[in-house]
């Protein structure tokens, strides 16, 4: 079982969502918009795996892909409100 790259292209699903567990866990600790941004991708990407073959896990990459992207301009959006001007 290849568990890095599917053809040198794709993480694995498995990297994929070890990856998001991670960044998720990140996350809950130092909420930056980044992380957000990497989360969201990571979603994506999950959704557009080819060898995501379970429906239940295409919808899921699909909706969070867009929550937490969604997430990631509502933090930059409120980052940007609490910087001083000069």
């Amino acid at each position: 079982m290849q568990t890095e790259t599917l053809n040198g292209d794709s993480p694995s699903i498995e990297v994929i969502l070890a990856t998001l567990c991670y960044l998720m866990s990140r996350y809950a600790t130092s909420p930056k918009i980044d992380i957000a941004m990497a989360v969201s991708h990571h979603f994506r990407l999950l959704h557009e795996h080819p060898e995501c073959s379970s429906q239940i896990l295409q919808d899921v990459g699909r909706r969070m892909s867009i929550q937490w992207e969604s997430l990631s301009k509502k933090a930059d959006i409120f980052q940007n409100s609490c910087q001083p001007v000069h």
